[in-house]
C-alpha cells in the first residue's frame, strides 16, 4: 500500500460551484448570520459552535431547503471527468466536508455521481427545526466540528503517500499543514501564502487532473 496516493477534497465551494451552507443561510436566515460568520475567520470561534448557532436561526423544512439547493447549486463541470480520472489512475479519493450529508447525498444524486465516500457533519430536520449532530469531533482542538485532519493521518499511518488536498477555505487550513501535496483556492490560497505553506493555485477540476498526471509521473 505504500506510496499509493490518496485524494481528500472539500465539498462547499470546491467541488460545488458556490457553497451551499452559505447560500441555506443567506435564504432562510438572513444577514445575522454572517455576524457569526466574521469571528470563525477571525478565529474567534470555532465552526462547530458557528454552525450550531447559525442553524439555530434557520426557518425552513428540509423540503424547501431540498427544493432551493436544486434549483442554485451546481458542482464543477470536470468533476466527473476528475473522478473517472482517479479511479483510472488507482487513486483513492475521498470527500471531507465541513457540511452536512444531507446536502451532500443529495447534490450527488442530483448529477448521478455515485459510490463516491464521504464525511461530513449530521443535519436532521423536524419540521423547521434543524438538529446538528458531529460524528468526528477533535481531540484537543475547538475549532473545527468535523476534524478533517484525522482522516488524512489514518492514511499516512496506513502507508498511503503522497496526501493530496483539494480546498478552498477555512475548515480546509488544518488539513493542508499536514498534506503533502495542496491545490488551493480563494481564502484557503491567500491562508497558504501568508503561512508559507506550498501550495498549486487551481480554478476547476480540469486544472488539477492536468497539475497531478505530471506530479505523479
Amino acid at each position: 500500500m505504500k506510496n499509493k496516493p490518496v485524494i481528500f477534497c472539500d465539498f462547499d465551494g470546491t467541488i460545488t460551484l458556490k457553497d451551499s451552507l452559505v447560500h441555506i443561510l443567506d435564504e432562510f436566515v438572513g444577514p445575522s448570520w454572517k455576524e457569526i460568520e466574521v469571528k470563525v475567520k477571525n478565529g474567534e470561534m470555532g465552526s462547530r459552535i458557528s454552525l450550531v448557532e447559525e442553524f439555530n436561526m434557520l426557518k425552513g423544512t428540509w423540503d424547501d431547503i431540498r427544493e432551493s439547493l436544486d434549483h442554485s447549486i451546481e458542482i464543477d463541470p470536470h468533476f466527473s471527468g476528475f473522478l473517472n480520472f482517479c479511479e483510472e489512475s488507482e487513486i483513492e479519493f475521498s470527500i471531507l466536508s465541513g457540511g452536512f450529508t444531507l446536502f451532500i447525498d443529495f447534490i450527488l444524486n442530483k448529477y448521478g455521481i455515485k459510490n463516491v465516500v464521504y464525511h461530513a457533519n449530521i443535519i436532521k430536520f423536524t419540521g423547521d427545526m434543524a438538529r446538528i449532530e458531529f460524528p468526528y469531533p477533535p481531540n484537543g482542538c475547538s475549532f473545527c466540528g468535523h476534524c478533517k485532519t484525522q482522516h488524512l493521518k489514518k492514511s499516512a499511518n496506513n502507508g498511503y503517500s503522497p496526501i493530496i488536498y483539494i480546498g478552498d477555505g477555512t475548515t480546509d487550513r488544518c488539513p493542508v499543514k499536514i498534506s503533502d501535496i495542496v491545490f488551493a483556492k480563494d481564502s484557503l490560497a491567500r491562508y497558504c501564502a501568508r503561512e508559507g505553506i506550498n501550495y498549486f493555485q487551481w480554478s476547476n477540476f480540469l486544472d488539477v487532473q492536468t497539475r497531478l498526471k505530471n506530479i505523479l509521473k
